[in-house]
């Protein structure tokens, strides 16, 4: 299996906390589109399977070796994906289904904010075959709304997860943000009350952190907003994880939340080094043995357009995309092992002591196990058999943790 992302990088505006790249206008949207087409074809080459990474099980043998993997997942991230009209949409996954070979029970995620949601556009989403949603909530009051510079309110919050029902649409995750200086435990509470109450079966909540250029960061060092406070997020943090296994969420990954079985199949093809392709502006891809990523400008991007277009119309069977677009970094056995620590610890699932061994070689389980002891003793890690985990509590430091497993 396989997996595609798709960035939008449009906003209507610029949020004040938001690291990601993404534009405030949608003056290059259709130039963009083209572009981003050009390149969804003239990279179909990149997801043919690759010798094994050792990170996933190897995918059985393609009858032709022209063929891909089967797609999995779709992510439409960004930005703000739901500026698109609906035929914009429609087209992109008509070329993926035209180019790739889409798995039935794919899963098709599209991120939405809530001021550009309606119930009409719901509905021709979901007919249109996306079936999963992520809506950047963030906050169902309007204190904490105003301080994350965020365009929506909390009334038209809760309507849109009224639209979202009524549109057919049963996997809805929310993103929560937690650690507001406009906010306490009383206000956090009552934001997990609303999430509980709508019976949603996804949740991603994060502690507010600040990106080095962002506005917000720009804000605070001016005196003009709120400083943030650890102690805030870290309450924040307890309470919902408290809260979460009350109500019977399986807490799978540092900021997700799920019922039994309705994680985000797509976020998890990251985590368990699944190979998939990203497309579209500052758009990250895994083959499953090097990663490559491409500019975070729309400028150079476009530019980049007609080398792609000259790649598809003379049928290179070349996975690369134009040097001016991307950048690309070939992973050796160590560095393969450090991604396989640093995604697996920040999940529920852990490091599969017995699977490092057989798949990536005795050396790299007995490295682990035996850097793992410390961590274990000081109560920074958790062993159960063959698997070293993190509980609720640990996973707030999975990154030092995994600094110390790494390959020295």
């Amino acid at each position: 299996m396989s997996a595609i992302y798709i960035h939008i990088p449009f906003c209507k505006s610029k949020c004040g906390y938001c690291g990601f790249y993404s534009l405030p206008s949608l003056k290059l949207k259709n130039r963009f589109l083209e572009a981003l087409k050009a390149e969804i074809v003239g990279r179909k080459g990149y997801l043919k399977p690759r010798p094994h990474c050792g990170l996933e099980p190897q995918c059985p043998a393609l009858e032709n070796e022209q063929d891909t993997p089967p797609i999995n997942t779709i992510y439409f991230g960004g930005g703000t994906p739901s500026l698109l009209r609906v035929t914009e949409i429609g087209d992109i996954l008509h070329l993926i289904n035209k180019t790739y070979t889409v798995a039935p029970n794919a899963e098709i995620t599209l991120e939405a904010n809530p001021d550009t949601l309606s119930l009409e556009y719901l509905k021709d989403l979901r007919q249109l075959g996306v079936n999963r949603l992520s809506i950047g909530i963030q906050s169902f009051f309007d204190d904490d709304l105003k301080y994350l510079s965020r365009r929506h309110d909390a009334h038209h919050a809760l309507q849109c997860l009224d639209w979202a029902k009524s549109a057919g649409f049963d996997n809805i995750s929310i993103d929560l943000i937690y650690g507001l200086p406009t906010s306490n435990a009383e206000q956090w509470n009552k934001n997990l009350d609303i999430f509980f109450a709508y019976d949603l079966p996804h949740l991603s909540a994060y502690a507010l952190t600040l990106e080095p250029n962002s506005i917000l960061t720009k804000q605070i060092e001016q005196g003009k907003a709120m400083p943030v406070n650890e102690e805030d997020a870290l309450r924040d943090y307890d309470i919902l994880c408290k809260r979460a296994a009350e109500n019977g969420y399986l807490h799978y990954e540092i900021s997700n939340f799920c019922k039994r079985g309705m994680h985000s199949k797509h976020n998890a093809s990251y985590w368990f080094g699944t190979p998939y392709a990203g497309f579209g502006p500052s758009a990250h891809s895994f083959d499953g043995a090097s990663r490559q990523w491409n500019v975070s400008s729309m400028e150079k991007y476009l530019d980049a357009r007609r080398e792609t277009a000259r790649l598809r119309d003379q049928k290179v069977p070349c996975p690369e995309v134009p040097r001016s677009m991307s950048e690309k970094e070939t992973l050796n056995p160590e560095q393969l092992y450090d991604e396989y620590v640093m995604l697996r610890l920040r999940t529920h699932w852990g490091i599969d002591l017995k699977w490092l061994k057989r798949e990536m070689g005795e050396r790299f389980s007995t490295y682990c196990e035996q850097h793992a002891q410390p961590l274990i003793t000081q109560g920074r890690l958790t062993q159960t058999r063959e698997f070293l985990y993190l509980t609720d509590k640990q996973m707030l430091f999975a990154d030092g943790v995994a600094e110390e497993l790494f390959w020295e």
